[in-house]
C-alpha cells in the first residue's frame, strides 16, 4: 500500500507513531487520516492506551483525572466512616452487656456446684419416683449352696425393707440390686433353715450355705 501524502507519514497497516498519536489527540491530522487512526485505534488495545496516555499528559487533563480521583477516594472514605458507625456501639452499651453475660456465667456455676452442695446428705440420698435411691445402689452377686457344696436353684434372696427379690438360677446363682451402701438380706429355701446376714457394698460377691432343717 502508497504512502498517504498527510503532514505525517504513516502507513495503516502499522502501528501510529508518537507523532501521529499527538497530533490525532490535537486535532491536527487531515480527516481521512484521522478516521484512518481512529479505526486503528479501536482495534488495537496498545495504540489505544497510547492515546489515553497521550490524552491524561496533558496538563488540564491531568489536573482534571486528579481532581476526579480526589473526589472518588474521598467518597470512598466517606462511606467506609459511615458504616463503622453504623456498627458501633457506645462503649457503656457494650461494658453493659458483658456485665450481664458475666453475672449470667456466674448463677450457672453458681447452681451447678454450689446449690447442691449446701443440701443435707441425707436430702441428696432421698429416692427417686422410681424407688431407686439417687446414690449408693449397687449390684449383688453370689452363689447359694447346701453345706455340702451343692449348688441349690430356687433359692429364694430377698433384700429386708427394699422388697427385691430373686430366685437362684439352676447353676445356684443369683443378682440383685441394693439400694443403701449396707443392708440385710434373707436367703430361703424350702427344707432349709432360712438365713439372714449383712450385705456391704464393698463386698459384691457372696457365697452362702444353707444348712438342712432335718
Amino acid at each position: 500500500m502508497s504512502r498517504n501524502n498527510h503532514a505525517v507519514d504513516w502507513y495503516p497497516e502499522e502501528h501510529p507513531s508518537l507523532d501521529v498519536l499527538r497530533q490525532y489527540q490535537a486535532g491536527e491530522l487531515p480527516a481521512p487520516l484521522h478516521r484512518q487512526v481512529a479505526e486503528h485505534l479501536a482495534t488495537c488495545e496498545l495504540c489505544s492506551d497510547l492515546s489515553e496516555g497521550l490524552a491524561l499528559s496533558k496538563p488540564a487533563n491531568l489536573r482534571s483525572a486528579v481532581r476526579e480521583t480526589r473526589g472518588r477516594l474521598k467518597q470512598l472514605l466517606a462511606q467506609k466512616k459511615r458504616k463503622r458507625r453504623s456498627f458501633q456501639w457506645p462503649i457503656w452499651q457494650t461494658a453493659a452487656v458483658l456485665l450481664v453475660l458475666l453475672f449470667a456465667i456466674a448463677e450457672v456455676v453458681y447452681h451447678h456446684y454450689f446449690a447442691n452442695s449446701d443440701k443435707p446428705r441425707t436430702e441428696q440420698k432421698k429416692e427417686t419416683p422410681s424407688g431407686t435411691a439417687i446414690s449408693g445402689a449397687w449390684m449383688l452377686r453370689g452363689n447359694v449352696m447346701s453345706e455340702s457344696d451343692a449348688v441349690l436353684s430356687g433359692a429364694n434372696v430377698q433384700v429386708r425393707g427394699q422388697g427385691a427379690a430373686v430366685n437362684t438360677n439352676s447353676n445356684g446363682f443369683f443378682e440383685i440390686e441394693v439400694k443403701t451402701e449396707s443392708a440385710v438380706i434373707v436367703v430361703t429355701k424350702a427344707g432349709f433353715v432360712p438365713k439372714e446376714m449383712t450385705v456391704q457394698k464393698t463386698h459384691d460377691w457372696q457365697e452362702i450355705k444353707l444348712s438342712r432343717t432335718d
